[in-house]
Order: C-alpha cells, then sequence, then structure tokens
C-alpha cells in the first residue's frame, strides 16, 4: 500500500468528522435540532468506524516493537492529530444545549472560587441566595447538593477564578486531554502499536460531542487514569498514586481498578493516593456527613439508559433490590477483572466495561473512559456503542415540550443489541481468521515435509 492513498483515505474519513462536528455546532439548540443531530452524528461515527477499520486493518495489533516506527503507515499520526484538533475547534464554541451539567461545575466553582463548600447546601438553598448568579437558572436539579467529588470541585473552581464561562471549562477540557494523548501514545510505543491507532478515541464522535460541546467532567477523570496507568508501567508508583487519587476524586468510578491494583501489591502506589486523596478532600471535610448527600440521592433514584435495570425491574418490583443486585454484580465483575486482567490498561478498560453494562444509570458520556483506552483495545462492541448511544437523546424534543421523560424501549434493544451483535461478529471473525491461519500452517506444514531434501 503507498503511504499517499494511506494519508488519502484519512483525510477523506477526517474531512467528513469535521464536516460533522462543524455541522452539528451551527444547529443552535440541539433539544430542538435532535433529529438533524442524529443524523450528523450517525454520518460521523459512520467515518469514524471506517476510519476505525482501516488503520486496524492496515496496522494490525500485535506487531513487534519498532515495527510502526519503520511502516509508512505511521506517517497517519499528523493527520489524525490534525483532524481531531479540527473537529475540536469547531465545536468549542458552540454552547452546551444537550446538557446543563457544565452549568452546575460552574456554580460548584464559583463557590469554591469564593471559598465556600459546595457539599452542604443545594443551589437552591436560601443559604447560597447571596451567590446566585444567571448561572442559578440553567442548573438542574437545583434541589439537591453537588455529586461531584472534591479533586472535581478543584477544578471547577480553578477554572471559575479565571471565567465562569462553558468555553473557559471546555478549553481547560482540551489542556487536559493533552496529558491523555501523551500518555496514550506512551502506552502504544510501549506495546509496539502504530500511534496512529490514536485515532480510535481522538476521532471518536461521542468524545466530540459529550466532552467539547456538553463540556462532560468525565474526560479529566480519563485523562488521569489513563495517565495512572502510563506511569503505573513505567514503575513511577509515587507519580502513578497522585494521578489515581486525582482520577477517582474527579469521578469516583475509576475506584473500580482498586481490587486489581490490590492484588498486584501496589502498595506505594496505593499508599500515595491515599494521602493525595486526604490532602484533596481535606478543605471539604467540614461538610461531615453531607459530603455524601447529592451521592446518596443518586444512587438511590437516578435511572436512565440501563438495560439490565430495565430488564430487572420487569420481573422485580423493588427498585432497591434491583439496585443492590446490580452492585454486587460489579463487585463480582470487578474481583474477576483482577483476577483475570493481564494489564493496568486491560483493568481498567474492563472495569468501565462493566460498569456501563451494570449501572442503572447510563448517560452517553459515561462512555468517554471507555473510548479512551480503545487505542490499545480495540473492541468493536465498544467502538459501535459509542455511537449507538447517541440514540438515549430521541426523547429529548419531547421532554423539552411536556416535561415528561420517556426512553422508548426500542432505543435500548438498538444500543445493546447492536452491542452484543457487534461482539458476536467480532467473535465470529476471530474464529474464521484462527481457522484460515490453521489452514495455513497445515499447508505450509505439508509443503515443508513432501519437499525432497
Amino acid at each position: 500500500m503507498s503511504v499517499n492513498r494511506h494519508r488519502w483515505v484519512l483525510l477523506s474519513l477526517g474531512a467528513l468528522i469535521v464536516t460533522s462536528s462543524a455541522s452539528i455546532a451551527m444547529l443552535g439548540d440541539l433539544g430542538e435540532r435532535t433529529r438533524t443531530m442524529l443524523l450528523l452524528w450517525g454520518a460521523a461515527h459512520a467515518a469514524y468506524l471506517a476510519a476505525a477499520r482501516w488503520v486496524l486493518r492496515t496496522a494490525p495489533a500485535g506487531a513487534a516493537p519498532g515495527a510502526a516506527s519503520r511502516a509508512p503507515r505511521a506517517s497517519g499520526l499528523p493527520i489524525v492529530l490534525a483532524v481531531g484538533l479540527l473537529a475540536r475547534a469547531s465545536i468549542i464554541p458552540a454552547p452546551p444545549t444537550l446538557s446543563e451539567d457544565v452549568y452546575r461545575y460552574l456554580w460548584d466553582g464559583r463557590l469554591v472560587a469564593h471559598g465556600v463548600n459546595p457539599f452542604p447546601h443545594a443551589p437552591s438553598d436560601p443559604a447560597l441566595e447571596r451567590y446566585h448568579s444567571e448561572l442559578i437558572h440553567h442548573l438542574n436539579h437545583a434541589g439537591v447538593p453537588t455529586i461531584y467529588p472534591p479533586a472535581a470541585q478543584i477544578l471547577f473552581g480553578a477554572v471559575a477564578l479565571v471565567s465562569a464561562t462553558p468555553l473557559a471549562w471546555k478549553v481547560a477540557l482540551l489542556a487536559l486531554e493533552s496529558i491523555l494523548l501523551y500518555a496514550l501514545l506512551d502506552l502504544l510505543k510501549r506495546r509496539g502499536l502504530p500511534s496512529e491507532r490514536l485515532l480510535l478515541y481522538y476521532w471518536n464522535p461521542l468524545v466530540l460531542v459529550e466532552s467539547f460541546g456538553s463540556g462532560h467532567v468525565d474526560l479529566a477523570a480519563a485523562a488521569f487514569l489513563v495517565t495512572m496507568v502510563s506511569l503505573y508501567e513505567r514503575k513511577r508508583a509515587a507519580w502513578a498514586g497522585l494521578s489515581f487519587a486525582l482520577a477517582v476524586l474527579t469521578k469516583y468510578v475509576p475506584g473500580l481498578i482498586l481490587p486489581w491494583l490490590i492484588r498486584r501489591r501496589a502498595w506505594l502506589l496505593l499508599g500515595v493516593a491515599a494521602v493525595a486523596a486526604a490532602l484533596l478532600a481535606a478543605p471539604f471535610l467540614g461538610a461531615g456527613p453531607a459530603l455524601a448527600t447529592g451521592l446518596r440521592t443518586y444512587a438511590r433514584h437516578w435511572e436512565f439508559n440501563g438495560a439490565l435495570f430495565h430488564l430487572l425491574r420487569e420481573t422485580i418490583d423493588s427498585e432497591i433490590r434491583i439496585r443492590r443486585i446490580l452492585a454486587g454484580a460489579g463487585i463480582a465483575a470487578t474481583l474477576a477483572i483482577a483476577w483475570r486482567a493481564r494489564s493496568a490498561s486491560g483493568a481498567a478498560f474492563a472495569s468501565m466495561v462493566a460498569f456501563l453494562l451494570l449501572s442503572p444509570t447510563v448517560f452517553p458520556w459515561y462512555a468517554v473512559p471507555v473510548v479512551a483506552f480503545l487505542p490499545l483495545h480495540a473492541d468493536w462492541g465498544m467502538l459501535a456503542f459509542s455511537g449507538l448511544l447517541a440514540l438515549s437523546y430521541v426523547p429529548l424534543p419531547l421532554y423539552r415540550g411536556t416535561g415528561v421523560w420517556t426512553l422508548p424501549g426500542w432505543v435500548l434493544w438498538v444500543e445493546y443489541g447492536g452491542l452484543v451483535g457487534a461482539w458476536a461478529l467480532a467473535a465470529a471473525w476471530r474464529l474464521v481468521r484462527a481457522g484460515r491461519k490453521r489452514d495455513q500452517d497445515r499447508a505450509r506444514a505439508w509443503t515443508s515435509e513432501s519437499t525432497p531434501t
């Protein structure tokens, strides 16, 4: 394959992604133009899957270390970076209209910047009336105290000190993402994988829409988690521990890798993480039990787009019991992952996937940390699922008009059916390839044995 052809394929597919993301940004209120957004998102994701297939086909996993640097395909990395950056630049200025979460970040950040602990009081509490501003009108669930952990609060506060605007927060995410990119490229190099596999994360439309359109904090947690894995593999345990503490106290879910770290006896990493977590949490400990009020409300009452939760609800009347069953399954899954995963990245990826499958609440942006590990663990089920999750926005226009959020049953079937179907097709293809390889090995062996000596 010529280098020029490889570049032109990437440029053509990348242009489709940039055009689609820019078009989404120009739609205005996506809650009113949801159907058009989904069509554009689907087009971008189709181009993304084609690009992923192209890169994985021309840059297969399992290449010998150093092979990627000698192959012509390595020249695709500048294109991967340029396309990803252009797509981000096109969507960052757009106002967040799919979710109000970024305004909650900014509200919490303003409180932190003023030296106010955001955990004891909900935004609607009269005790915080003096801090009310235009932000209060954008908040969803203003009667619930914050659920975001201490490290996230510190990030929110740092941005609010500069500018309490969605644009400022998105620019901060872009800076944090540079750390993630560096860590991913380091991990790809250490595995002998082509650097242009970065495309599996960097061109993903879900990351573009949810991280740089809506500004969700999950990208920050993913950046710290991937950095922790990179530092751990470099045997920089102390720095890895700091990064692990930042990941867990930005979005709690990365803590699911804890059993794997314990089984690997990563005591220095865990010790540093514990100290760092204590220091990060210290400014907020004055809230006492109120630290967990918002989180408890979320754990007890939130549910959306979780397939197993909906299936169990067909046969079990008690939602509390369902949540306990799923929590137990989650504990069992993390223990199984701790026993079987051979690498820190594999454990992190599997843990994030298990969370998506078992959580009662699966908003599209929850998949961002999973996507962050796709360059290292190219899973076709998750590649497909990250696009299918966009369908959870189907009821958004109706919600805007009536205030009632009802997810059609077919959405769950398409999302999770697509996930299982992609996994099944990938497994079948692996079996076919394994069979072909066995046939080729037999043919070579027969030829060798039949040749006169």
